[in-house]
């Protein structure tokens, strides 16, 4: 009884955003420059959203973020990014150094994306350097990740990858039944048919409650949305969705191909440690 009535207020607070946000929508769709004027730093900065969470393409997600900071090196959410998926700790660690000395110079609004951020870097610095740390700080970036998520998709609610995160962010507070319902609840029909993200995540969430053929029919949407096989974010999504209907052949045929077509994809590579260790059990 307490779960479902906290799934509620949690329900009901989206709606309540939703609802102002469509009122001021129709007067004007408010953009938001994520603290950089530069076109060019702009646009790989969105690229790499785009090749990470939509595609599954996290080699050239960071060659893009790594090319918006190139384009203007005072982009420091952009920068922040580049810490999130880099691999070497000795560069997390330096860039962690330099966002901690400037984020007093971003706005508000800038400041509710990069405080995330940052505590983004400090869970994979701890996964490095102190693994026992690493529990606290993730209760502390689930917590503060939903509150500014939410905050920013009310002021931003057309930044789909800002509002992606927060649907991953509740997902992992509440569970997926309570992600579908602020997923429907947050984007148009016309968003998850242009943000391949929503239709994928969706996948994944109707297996984690028991509607395969459901999730099946989302991942078979996605294919068709890309016309794509070197694509790993695919192979990702029919696995974990096999992995979930402890079909795990499939699920090994799809997440082998998926890190194949990129080794630095950090998710498959953690579900195919999972479908390995099952398949030896």
């Amino acid at each position: 009884m307490l779960k479902r009535n906290i799934r509620s207020i949690i329900v009901l607070s989206v709606c309540i955003c939703c609802v102002i946000n469509s009122c001021t929508s129709k007067k004007k769709q408010v953009v938001f420059d994520y603290g950089t004027k530069n076109d060019s730093a702009l646009f790989y900065f969105h690229k790499g959203w785009e090749h990470i969470m939509d595609k599954g393409q996290w080699t050239l997600s960071e060659t893009s973020f790594r090319k918006a900071h190139a384009h203007d090196p005072n982009f420091f959410v952009g920068l922040s990014l580049v810490g999130r998926i880099s691999g070497n700790l000795e560069e997390r660690i330096a860039i962690k150094e330099i966002l901690d000395t400037q984020k007093e110079k971003l706005t508000e609004d800038q400041r509710l994306l990069l405080d995330v951020y940052l505590l983004n870097i400090d869970i994979m610095n701890a996964r490095s350097q102190s693994p026992d740390k690493t529990g606290a700080i993730v209760k502390k970036f689930r917590a503060l990740s939903e509150e500014n998520y939410r905050t920013f998709v009310h002021k931003y609610p057309h930044e789909s990858y800002i509002k992606a995160e927060y649907i991953e962010v509740l997902h992992a507070r509440y569970g997926a039944q309570q992600a579908i319902d602020s997923l429907q609840v947050l984007t148009s029909q016309e968003e998850i048919e242009e943000v391949a993200f929503f239709k994928s995540y969706l996948a994944s969430l109707e297996a984690a409650i028991g509607n395969y053929d459901t999730a099946l029919s989302y991942a078979d949407e996605v294919v068709a949305m890309h016309n794509d096989t070197t694509l790993a974010g695919p192979h990702a999504t029919y696995a974990d969705i096999y992995f979930k209907m402890d079909s795990l052949s499939l699920a090994k045929k799809h997440i082998d191909k998926a890190v194949a077509l990129d080794p630095m994809h950090i998710i498959a590579q953690g579900l195919k440690s999972d479908i390995d260790k099952r398949l030896e059990e």
